[in-house]
């Protein structure tokens, strides 16, 4: 974990996000980061652009068809327990959730140094706390 102030509540939730698989991880993210509850001071732009690249290498078929978030359960779990936090639970949640794609190995060299590369965390949790 990034930060150490998080609450038991965001910590299981964490948790819970820690058993997706890496493609799940992407989509949590992705969907999370488009639909967010809170105003931050930071492009995200970017950040959403590298994860669809991602994710449609990942998964080639994304790109093909129209995603229906209602058949992964889990993840639809997962942001329903999102929906409960509070904005500055939340605010933890998207920098824990994009630090965990950060440390997360993909078993792809060109992934991993993308994201290594052009996912910007540390400006991100820097943007997000001192708002």
């Amino acid at each position: 974990m990034l930060l150490g102030s998080n609450t038991e509540k965001l910590i299981d939730l964490l948790d819970m996000y820690d058993y997706l698989s890496d493609v799940d991880k992407i989509r949590l993210a992705l969907y999370l980061l488009e639909n967010k509850n809170f105003n931050a001071n930071f492009n995200i732009e970017n950040m959403i652009i590298l994860l669809k690249e991602v994710l449609n290498k990942l998964d080639p078929s994304y790109s093909k068809i129209i995603v229906n978030f209602a058949k992964y359960k889990n993840l639809l779990f997962l942001s329903a327990k999102y929906l409960e936090l509070t904005e500055k639970e939340k605010k933890n949640f998207s920098i824990e959730m994009l630090f965990n794609i950060f440390e997360t190995d993909f078993k792809d060299k060109i992934i991993n140094k993308k994201i290594n590369k052009d996912l910007y965390v540390y400006d991100y949790c820097y943007a997000i706390l001192n708002k």
